[in-house]
């Protein structure tokens, strides 16, 4: 970037972080009157307790309870640690004027809000549920302990830090008080996130279309026009050298021998992770339609119908069970990334979750996490679910519908915006569709349709923001009247309506994220080729897709009416940073703007500077993403290492503090020339690697 002045590493003073409360998900506690509520028989016997410092964790605190032998395991809100030892070691770290306070980590700290509320009415029944320990050397302990509790209690699966059994309900609390357990919650189903209306989805589908490509454009149906795909495509830039991974239903035969001709040459080896499947074929249709929006050549519809990165790689991993006829997701999604990652792939794309989980940041979400703060290239991206609903009737979509795993922080959730097509697919006003009534009976909504205002998000995109406040999704692709691939496999689901033997409509979020992971390919080509970034991490291709994407304010629905669909410009919790742009993302230009993949990170109170001239009107956009380190489910804040974006102009600071999110952005146009410093501040970081949180750090001066 031609207006690099300077970068630095700055250590300078550390801002204090004091609370004298602990903040777990099902409350707050204050460690010094909680401490006298226990006897000391019960202190000797804990071996997991939660330790809490006055202020701000250091590098130095950190030492104090390796010293003394404690291990180190989760940071809680405010400045406090799960750790592991004896009463002895707790009592000798306590002496130090740094520390407030600490309390056994106990079973009503751990126990998720989604467990059903225990009566009297509760002995003899049993219920499924996930158990996350705190550490993999806790598996085979708490395992034991669970099957010695009660005859009844039955693990059926364990494996990292995982297990999932079936246990009596009254052994609930006893189960989450076992040293060793991090969280304890009920197991559910996870859903294929197309969207249904009832029963009769099939038969809404108004149009077809013709069935030989005589009424097509191509690129419209499919999603990518309005996405500017064709403009990253006449640069060359195609997914060429790229791999994503699916885990979904499966894609088509199953076979790469029998694959359709869409996707033969593309798939190397595919996965099988459905209970009772022999393959990784599709016998839904969900996951070959997810495949096609990826990266599907076209091949079927003489390239008419292609894929965001047609020229990419794909693993897919099959999940669906012919037993129960739904998804089977492994407890431990480590079985899926791990695969992926070492074939190769970088980007996982998940067009599915649990809409029971809201907003929550749960077991699974924080897997996700974890999976990525130690593989920091491997981007996960997740649909954000099709929860949205008008509830209150107020012609605007509630907030807070985010499914987990989208709920997770590192991961990329994308929400469905509006597609532009009139052929094919549900071609009629939203009042005629069966859930409308309930679901969505106020105007403007009521009366609109579904893919006819590219302005706008999907009525039944979930929104958020999470429960603790961060902005979920972060982006959103077309997901109304997509047309992609349809599976060969007899009885498979035609979904929003059958085009012709190889493509079918449908709709959702599940439509809307492999879009977003095709362009995921499409920018690691682009860091690639054009920012000789050839190793980028999940973070810089996070941060370029928000800094190129399109904000959709005021959407579809007009500034200014008391129905307006986007309060806020961006980043808010209906668009997140805005619609994926691959105009914008592929004629970035290195003399406009600058990246920084910083892999060394800042430590609590260092500093990352860099300064740019600019000139009077010019629009200056910076963004900052960093994969942090896994939350607690127990905790009441995901968020884990904090980092302040601060951008200055003559030295007049132009941004706020955001303690929640990690992801930051500055927009905004030079009220005069000068001097704009931009730094990255290390404001919390209790839980970096070897101290540090890595970074990556996008801006652009643009006239």
């Amino acid at each position: 970037m031609r207006h690099l002045l300077a970068a630095a590493v700055i250590v300078l003073s550390v801002q204090t972080y004091a609370g004298n409360v602990i903040r777990f998900h099902n409350g707050s506690v204050d460690p010094k009157q909680a401490q006298r509520l226990f006897s000391m028989t019960d202190l000797k016997a804990s071996k997991d307790f939660v330790i809490q410092f006055k202020d701000t964790i250091q590098e130095s605190d950190r030492a104090l309870l390796q010293n003394a032998g404690l291990r180190v395991f989760r940071y809680i809100p405010d400045n406090a640690l799960v750790v592991r030892g004896t009463l002895s070691q707790l009592s000798q770290v306590s002496q130090s004027t740094r520390v407030n306070g600490f309390v056994p980590f106990r079973a009503q700290y751990k126990m998720s809000e989604n467990l059903p509320a225990l009566s009297s009415f509760s002995q003899g029944f049993g219920l499924t549920v996930v158990v996350t320990t705190l550490s993999e050397q806790d598996l085979a302990n708490v395992q034991n302990a669970i099957e010695s509790l009660n005859p009844r209690n039955v693990v059926k699966d364990s494996a990292g830090r995982v297990l999932v059994a079936t246990i009596e309900m009254s052994s609930i609390p006893q189960v989450a008080n076992l040293a060793g357990v991090e969280f304890v919650q009920k197991a559910e189903a996870m859903t294929p996130f197309h969207m249904t209306f009832g029963d009769d989805t099939a038969t809404l589908a108004d149009s077809m279309g013709a069935g030989d490509y005589s009424d097509l454009t191509g690129t419209g149906e499919t999603g990518t026009k309005i996405m500017n795909f064709e403009s990253a495509w006449a640069m060359g830039y195609t997914g060429r050298g790229e791999v994503v991974a699916m885990a979904d239903t499966g894609l088509d035969s199953g076979d790469v021998l029998t694959v359709s001709s869409d996707f033969k040459g593309s798939i190397t080896k595919g996965y099988s992770f459905g209970v009772g499947a022999k393959s990784w074929e599709d016998p839904m249709g969900h996951g070959t339609h997810v495949a096609g929006s990826v990266m599907s050549r076209g091949t079927a519809s003489g390239g008419l119908l292609k894929g965001g990165a047609f020229e990419a790689g794909m693993i897919p991993q099959g999940m669906w069970s012919p037993i129960v006829e739904n998804l089977t997701v492994p407890p431990r999604l480590n079985r899926l990334f791990d695969a992926a990652l070492a074939d190769g792939a970088r980007l996982h794309t998940n067009s599915w979750g649990n809409p029971n989980a809201l907003g929550t940041y749960d077991a699974m979400a924080a897997q996700v996490d974890d999976f990525m703060w130690k593989n920091p290239d491997f981007l996960v991206i997740f649909a954000a679910g099709n929860s949205g609903i008008d509830k209150d009737k107020d012609g605007r979509i509630d907030p807070g519908s985010v499914s987990s795993p989208g709920t997770s922080k590192n991961s990329l959730t994308v929400g469905a915006s509006e597609n532009e097509t009139k052929v094919g697919g549900i071609q009629r006003p939203i009042k005629d569709l069966r859930p409308a009534k309930e679901a969505w009976p106020a105007e403007p909504i009521y009366s609109s349709m579904i893919s006819d205002n590219g302005m706008g998000i999907a009525m039944f995109s979930s929104r958020g923001p999470t429960k603790d406040g961060r902005t979920k999704p972060e982006l959103v692709a077309p997901g109304t009247n997509i047309l992609s691939n349809r599976s060969q496999v007899d009885g498979a689901s035609e979904l929003w309506g059958a085009y012709n033997a190889d493509y079918a409509w449908s709709g959702g979020t599940s439509m809307a994220t492999p879009l977003t992971a095709g362009a995921a390919a499409v920018v690691r080509q682009i860091l690639s080729e054009k920012f000789a970034t050839t190793t980028p991490s999940a973070a810089l291709v996070k941060a370029y897709m928000l800094h190129t994407a399109f904000d959709l304010y005021p959407g579809q629905y007009g500034e200014g009416t008391a129905t307006q669909e986007l309060l806020t410009r961006r980043p808010n919790s209906d668009e997140g940073y805005g619609r994926v742009d691959m105009k914008m993302a592929s004629e970035l230009s290195d003399t406009t703007t600058a990246l920084v993949d910083y892999r060394n990170g800042v430590k609590t109170g260092e500093v990352f500077e860099r300064t740019v001239s600019v000139e009077k009107g010019q629009k200056v956009l910076v963004n900052l993403v960093w994969t942090d380190a896994p939350g607690s489910p127990t905790a009441a804040k995901a968020l884990v290492n904090d980092l302040d974006l601060i951008v200055e102009l003559n030295g007049s600071v132009l941004t706020g503090k955001d303690a929640i999110n990690n992801n930051e952005i500055f927009e905004g146009t030079a009220a005069a020339a000068g001097t704009l410093k931009i730094t990255v501040k290390g404001a919390n970081v209790p839980m970096g690697n070897a101290g540090n949180q890595p970074f990556a750090l996008i801006y652009s001066v643009l006239e």
